[in-house]
């Protein structure tokens, strides 16, 4: 019986909120194992610094076949896979494979501002736009239904006045970055290294 608890990370972009569950594997006790990317990103790069091997997936593949090069890219050990600004959703066949052992972290507080779209400055625009006066970012299992899945923490972040979406964006990723770790440490401490249950 193995006693790692391995992470499998998923991104699309600069690779921030990689980077933070990167520098925190040491200090929580999991390693990530690989990272998947679906295009050419910084998350690559850092994957490079921290000599970590990476996948790059061919985004321009038929959904079904798409989702069949992620399935095989995934090591078979990997106790959870984390979604950190991964672009590409996540298939039903695999949403049901990996059930309670893959989580997304969203720059909203779930359910307000989220589904298909919803991404990016997007997510910021919206809650500027409806007045919300807290923002914040959420941590959740990923099932079928797009941002949907059962949600595991958030943390509120109050809105300032005359503050722009990019302003508010980028104080809330500062906080998905600490945030996912915490997520990744609970689900550890709940199930252990080799004992990862579906939620």
């Amino acid at each position: 019986m193995k006693n790692e608890f391995f992470v499998t990370v998923c991104a699309s972009g600069g690779g921030g909120n990689f980077e933070a569950v990167v520098r925190a594997q040491h200090t929580v006790g999991y390693r990530v194992k690989l990272l998947i990317v679906d295009r050419e990103c910084g998350a690559i790069d850092k994957a490079r610094q921290h000599r970590i091997q990476h996948q790059l997936l061919d985004r321009t593949l038929p959904t079904e076949d798409f989702s069949r090069a992620m399935d095989q890219a995934i090591p078979a050990d990997t106790d959870l896979i984390v979604l950190a600004g991964f672009f590409p959703i996540i298939s039903a066949a695999l949403c049901r494979k990996w059930a309670g052992r893959i989580i997304n972290t969203h720059p909203s507080l779930l359910p307000k501002h989220g589904g298909r779209g919803m991404y990016g400055v997007r997510v910021q625009e919206a809650v500027l736009a409806s007045g919300d006066t807290m923002a914040g970012c959420t941590v959740h299992y990923v099932e079928e239904s797009i941002d949907g899945g059962k949600i595991i923490l958030q943390q509120p972040v109050a809105v300032r006045d005359k503050e722009t979406a990019w302003e508010l964006g980028g104080r809330i990723f500062l906080e998905e970055n600490r945030l996912l770790v915490q997520a990744i440490e609970l689900i550890m401490g709940k199930h252990g290294a080799a004992d990862v249950p579906v939620a």
